[in-house]
C-alpha cells in the first residue's frame, strides 16, 4: 500500500512536470548566478572572534561571542529589539522583547547544521536565487496573482512585492532591501513569506531572525518549501 501511495505520488509529479513542460513556464534550475546577479559570499574569517563569516560555525562558539561584524551583542539586540530607535531598527523587530540573539543562532544552528547535515548557505543561495528570479522576472501584477517557474524539479509560484521602505541589516554590513517574495511550492503547497534581507543575514550569520517577531524565517519552513534539499541528503 505504501508503495502504491509513493508511485502514484510519483506519478503526478511527472504529470505535472509534463504540463509545466507544455505550458512553456521557464525553468531556472541551470540558470548560472550571475545570470540572475546573485553573488554569494566568501567564508571569512573574523580573528578577533573566531567567527567564519559565510561559513560553518559550532554552537560552541556561537553561544561565547561578544560581537559579530564589530557590533557588541548587546548594541545588536537593542536594535534587534520591536520598537528599536535607529536606523536599522525595525517596528516589530528582528528579536522578541526578550530573546537572546546567541541563543536563537545556536538553536537554528544546532538544527541545520546538527540536524539536517545541511549549512546555512545552502538554504541562503535558494532564497537568494528565488528573489532573484522574482526581481528579474515578475511582471506588473505578479504581485497578486504570482509568477510560475520551474527549479530542481519543481514548480513554484512567486508573488514579488516592492516597498517605499528600505529594511537595513543590523549588523552593519551594507546589505539592504525594499522587497519580499511569496513562494510557494505548487507540487507540495509548501509556503514560505520573505523578506531579501533575510537570505543575506542567513547566509552570513545564521540568523533567521527570533521567534519573537512575525518577519523569521524558519529553516522548517525553508526546507519544507525547497524539499529537494533533504531528498539530496538523504541519496
Amino acid at each position: 500500500m505504501k508503495n502504491s501511495v509513493s508511485l502514484a505520488t510519483l506519478g503526478c509529479g511527472f504529470l505535472i512536470h509534463a504540463v509545466a513542460l507544455a505550458a512553456g513556464e521557464p525553468d531556472f534550475t541551470k540558470t548560472p548566478l550571475k545570470d540572475l546577479g546573485v553573488e554569494l559570499v566568501k567564508p571569512a574569517l573574523d580573528e578577533k572572534t573566531g567567527l567564519i563569516v559565510g561559513g560553518k560555525n559550532d554552537a560552541a562558539l556561537l553561544k561565547k561571542l561578544t560581537e559579530i561584524n564589530r557590533r557588541k551583542i548587546a548594541a545588536l539586540e537593542k536594535d534587534m529589539r520591536p520598537g528599536a530607535k535607529s536606523e536599522v531598527g525595525s517596528r516589530l523587530g528582528f528579536l522578541g522583547k526578550d530573546e537572546k540573539l546567541l541563543d536563537i543562532l545556536a538553536e537554528d544552528n544546532d538544527y541545520v547544521l546538527g540536524k539536517l547535515g545541511l549549512t546555512h548557505q545552502e538554504l541562503a543561495k535558494h532564497l537568494h536565487i528565488v528573489g532573484a528570479i522574482a526581481g528579474k522576472h515578475a511582471k506588473p501584477g505578479d504581485d497578486k496573482e504570482g509568477f510560475i517557474f520551474q527549479y530542481q524539479g519543481r514548480r513554484y509560484n512567486v508573488k514579488y512585492a516592492t516597498f517605499r521602505g528600505i529594511a537595513h541589516s543590523p549588523f552593519y554590513d551594507d546589505t539592504k532591501t525594499n522587497a519580499e517574495a511569496n513562494l510557494t511550492n505548487l507540487v507540495t503547497g509548501a509556503k514560505l513569506k520573505y523578506s531579501l534581507l533575510v537570505p543575506h543575514m542567513i547566509e552570513r550569520y545564521g540568523f533567521y531572525e527570533g521567534h519573537g517577531t512575525p518577519y523569521r524565517v524558519d529553516p522548517r519552513s525553508i526546507v519544507a518549501v525547497f524539499d529537494f534539499l533533504v531528498e539530496k541528503k538523504k541519496q
